[in-house]
Formats: C-alpha cells, structure tokens, sequence
C-alpha cells in the first residue's frame, strides 16, 4: 500500500493472510511466512481484530452464547471491526 492506499495487490494478499490467520484461529497449526503491507494503523488494527476473534471465539466455546464474557468480548470485537473498517475502508469478512 503505497502512500497510505489500497490497492488490488493488497487486498489479494491481505485476503490469503486473512485465510491463513483464521486457520491458526480456529486450530489449525500453520506457519507460512506472511507479508503484510499496509499503514502502521492499518496492520495494527488488522492484528487488534485478529486477536478480538480468537477471545470471542474462545469466550462463545468455553461459556457459551448467553455468557456476560462472552457478551464483553463480542462488544470488544465490535469495536475492533469498526476501527478496522474506518481506517482500511475495508469491510470485514467475518462478521
């Protein structure tokens, strides 16, 4: 991403680290060299809604749906999406 856009270079690779990442997220062990491209907002709030998924998704399996946890850590990955989405005009894909 050069000079803070978006290109479609970017998004093509931002969507196989996406894919990649949520492998990791939901358990499975993969370890592929990624590089991610983007402002140092942009990166940061990508890793921010990473690490909100994996917690909700932890909370949801260890509580269940109806847990106040679980409720937090939803809002907190609400919140992430919203910073996501702002500074990459991106919409996020797993919502």
């Amino acid at each position: 991403a050069a000079n803070g856009e978006i290109n479609e270079s970017f998004l093509r690779m931002f969507g196989s680290f996406v894919k990649t990442a949520m492998r990791y997220v939901f358990g499975g062990d993969v370890s592929v060299p990624v590089n991610v491209k983007g402002t140092k907002k942009q990166i940061g709030d990508f890793a921010t809604v990473l690490g909100k998924e994996k917690k909700y998704l932890s909370a949801y399996q260890r509580y269940g749906l109806d847990n106040p946890v679980t409720h937090r850590n939803r809002a907190r990955l609400n919140t992430a999406v919203k910073n996501f989405e702002k500074s990459t005009k991106i919409k996020w894909p797993f919502k």
